[in-house]
């Protein structure tokens, strides 16, 4: 039953993964704030999008607007409370709205979808439509996605603000919160070399309990002109949960809708 329980909690994750607050603490123990002096005399909305801007330019060659689907199979090894096994996942996104995540571990399949109104999820134990947090989460998750912040930042009733630099895991960033159109809020780490997205942390519900994730992305490779990380280590509550290996990225395959359809 534990096992069980962590397999949905990863799904959830999984599905994207999403609320930090500009109030949260440094979830990285190694992370050092560096003095900027001239912090102070930036405005940090217009500073953030100018950051952003470079990012979305490093992640792409291609406008981010002709990216309209994305199909990402990865391995994943969990490393939870000591119950460490591996599962197969596969997360398929059709922008703006619509995410499907199938797992297969030991338990058997787990799939996860947002359809653009409504999430729902089968299990072993059948077929389950989600409601008040468990649904909040799906659409948290596909906001949160690097792609999905990159293509929305900008639009309307998003917003981005400046918040330091710092020596993140040994490499100097910059750090931003990005508030989507709903409130949900995620800090992002650009990294300033690269300019592409070094980590994401945010809060997040699942099986009842509020929880603080990071993911730290590495191994960017590049796919139809995207850059996408081939590693994903996550932690919950500032602890190890998950490493994820990407095995195929698919880009534009042009994913059919009815696979985002609650089954009957």
């Amino acid at each position: 039953m534990k096992k069980f329980i962590t397999i949905v909690c990863l799904s959830l994750v999984l599905a994207l993964a999403p609320q930090v607050f500009a109030q949260e603490k440094d979830l990285t123990k190694n992370t050092e704030k560096a003095v900027n002096s001239d912090t102070d005399k930036i405005d940090p909305a217009k500073q953030a999008k100018e950051l952003m801007l470079m990012a979305r330019k490093a992640k792409s060659e291609k406008p981010l607007s002709e990216v309209k689907d994305i199909k990402i199979t990865s391995v994943v090894e969990l490393v939870f409370s000591g119950n460490d096994f591996e599962v197969s996942n596969e997360t398929s996104i059709k922008f703006p709205n619509k995410s499907l995540t199938i797992i297969n571990g030991p338990f058997g399949e787990i799939k996860n979808s947002y359809d653009g109104n409504i999430a729902w999820a089968v299990t072993p134990g059948g077929i389950q439509e989600m409601v008040g947090d468990n649904a909040v989460e799906f659409e948290n998750a596909l906001a949160g996605d690097p792609l999905s912040i990159l293509k929305n930042f900008d639009q309307e009733n998003h917003k981005v603000t400046f918040l330091e630099e710092i020596c993140f895991e040994g490499q100097m960033v910059n750090v931003i919160l990005f508030t989507t159109n709903t409130g949900h809020e995620i800090k992002i780490y650009l990294d300033q070399k690269t300019n592409m997205i070094a980590s994401k942390s945010f809060q997040s519900k699942a099986a009842g309990l509020t929880v603080v994730n990071e993911e730290v992305y590495s191994d960017f490779q590049k796919f139809e002109g995207v850059q996408i990380p081939m590693k994903r280590v996550i932690k919950r509550n500032g602890q190890p949960f998950a490493n994820v290996g990407v095995k195929e990225v698919k880009i534009n395959s042009g994913i059919d809708d009815k696979i985002f359809v609650k089954p009957q």
